[in-house]
């Protein structure tokens, strides 16, 4: 197509330089007209420039606009969400401090349980050995008891067997015999 035009303008000078006089009559013409093509063309590249500049600054202002509201936005949800990373971190401390409370609790309550057992073995303990002497004391007694009861009944037995061995001898009875 260049190739096409750049042949044709030169057909065009070729011609025209041939006829000097038609070329005199034909270049005021043709130039005025060129002219005022050429104003007319450059009139509506005027208005297609201005017109692209007008769309290019309202392009413009409408991105700014979206970019502004943009970070309106953000910055709206950005301070919901720290609004909210505060309050979950004050629930989290108030956690944390609650769930050591319930531990130092607890852990009072165990000490506790475990000092009241300790108590308890220890009084168990004291009173097995309370129960031992009490009881070692009493078997004691009931022994000493036991064998002077024996002994006094051995005096007893022995002194009955000697009286009914006498009165068996009194009527000529053998007590061995019998």
């Amino acid at each position: 197509a260049a190739e096409r035009q750049a042949e044709e303008k030169y057909r065009k000078a070729a011609v025209e330089a041939a006829s000097p006089v038609r070329l005199q009559l034909t270049v005021p013409w043709q130039t005025t007209a060129d002219n005022e093509g050429l104003k007319r063309r450059l009139w509506d590249l005027e208005k297609a420039l201005e017109q692209a500049q007008k769309d290019k600054k309202d392009i413009h202002e409408e991105m700014t606009r979206q970019y502004q509201e943009l970070q309106q936005q953000t910055a709206v949800h950005s301070q919901r969400l720290a609004a909210r990373v505060k309050c979950l971190q004050e629930q989290l401390a108030t956690r944390l401090q609650e769930d050591e409370q319930t531990q130092q609790i607890a852990t009072q309550a165990l000490a506790e349980r475990d000092r009241t057992i300790a108590q308890l073995q220890d009084k168990l303990s004291a009173m097995e050995r309370e129960y031992e002497k009490i009881l070692h004391g009493n078997l004691d007694l009931v022994l000493a008891k036991v064998a002077e009861a024996s002994q006094h009944w051995e005096e007893v037995g022995t002194t009955i067997a000697m009286e009914h061995k006498e009165r068996l001898q009194e009527f000529g009875l053998n007590p061995l015999e019998i």
